[in-house]
């Protein structure tokens, strides 16, 4: 009776594997797959800071108020080395004094 058993016991193990296929894969899974890991590659190097609207009026402020800044510090320093004379036009040596290009600079 034990012989038995075992031996209708192994005939339900073997009768078991006659149904086994090879296991596939859906249609265009690798296709799908290498998409899927593309596309979080990419969203892993995207800056995402610099493309957000409020990164971007951020940095467009500073850089406003800097400009506002400088212009204001420009125009409140007196101008240095002016040769010319409120109502005396501009010249060519004028000019070239200004920037320190006058004939006797030139051979120094």
């Amino acid at each position: 009776m034990e012989n038995r058993d075992k031996e209708s016991r192994i005939d339900r193990i073997m009768a078991s594997a006659d149904g086994l296929q090879k296991a596939t894969a859906p249609d265009f899974f690798y296709t799908r797959l290498t998409g899927r890991m593309q596309r979080e590659l990419d969203e892993k190097h995207k800056p995402f800071f610099v493309l957000r609207p409020v990164f971007a009026m951020a940095a467009l402020s500073v850089l406003l108020i800097v400009n506002i800044i400088f212009l204001t510090q420009w125009n409140s320093q007196p101008a240095k080395g002016t040769t010319t004379q409120p109502g005396k036009p501009a010249t060519i040596e004028s000019f070239a004094k200004a920037y320190d290009m006058d004939a006797s600079s030139l051979y120094e």
